[in-house]
């Protein structure tokens, strides 16, 4: 499991968002490396649960990357709309909350803004790009 989350580690390392790293290290995992290219640039907007704490950034880069890598091998769009559901639910199992406000809530101030330079930040998000992307490949393993 740890090899999609190195490739997930490089882009989150190196100034990418949460969205970017997730769907970049699931699709570069796969060997999907041109998709990937498209994605990192389309997924800007989508870290940080949508820029506004909305859908969390990791959840929207990784059903990215699944459904990408299932449009690529042929996949059913029934069977694809099953398996982003399923990457939703177990998401949401393991994180307990498919929400970025949710899940950063014990980093917010009084104003509403995050505390994004604490190490416990840090690791509430890294789990969360970590998370979904072993999902994902659990998912695209069992197919």
């Amino acid at each position: 499991m740890s090899d999609i989350i190195n490739e997930a580690k490089k882009y989150w390392e190196n100034g990418f968002n949460c969205s970017q790293a997730a769907a970049c290290g699931i699709l570069d995992y796969y060997g999907y490396k041109q998709q990937s290219n498209v994605l990192k640039k389309a997924l800007l907007p989508f870290g940080g649960g949508i820029g506004e704490r909305s859908i969390c950034g990791s959840l929207t880069g990784a059903l990215a990357g699944l459904s990408s890598i299932l449009h690529e091998r042929g996949i059913e769009k029934d069977t694809i709309y099953k398996m982003t559901k399923k990457l939703k639910e177990r998401f949401k199992e393991e994180i307990g909350t498919l929400y970025c406000k949710e899940i950063l809530l014990e980093f917010t101030l009084p104003d509403g803004s995050i505390e994004f330079n604490t190490p416990g930040r840090r690791k509430t998000c890294d789990n969360t790009v970590f998370q979904a992307v072993s999902i994902v490949k659990e998912i695209i393993d069992a197919l």
